[in-house]
């Protein structure tokens, strides 16, 4: 039987997606919908498959070891795996500065 992890997304990371969403709907409902399905697809890859995920290192050391998912071409879940659970720190547009990022 397949392992399945619960997932927690910290509400700033929430917001910055739906930020980005947001912004696409009034350029395009089409892409933003897209962006929002393949937000979709990468949660459910990391409910069952968190650890084929790369190590993250973030600019500012810390006492974890983050991961992260990329999705839609271009944006990047930054994620803990603890036991059983999935802890998403921050949604990050890869195409912005670093000191934008919350990690």
């Amino acid at each position: 039987m397949e392992k399945k992890y619960s997932i927690s997304v910290e509400p700033s990371a929430d917001r910055r997606l739906a930020s980005h969403i947001g912004f696409l709907a009034r350029v395009s409902i089409n892409a933003a919908t897209r962006l929002y399905d393949e937000y979709k697809e990468a949660l459910e890859f990391l409910e069952s498959n968190p650890e084929f995920c790369p190590v993250y290192t973030p600019q500012t050391p810390i006492d974890a070891e983050l991961r992260y998912k990329l999705f839609s071409n271009r944006y990047r879940i930054v994620f803990e795996i603890i036991k059983d659970f999935i802890y998403i720190y921050d949604i990050q547009d890869c195409r912005q500065d670093s000191d934008k990022n919350m990690l």
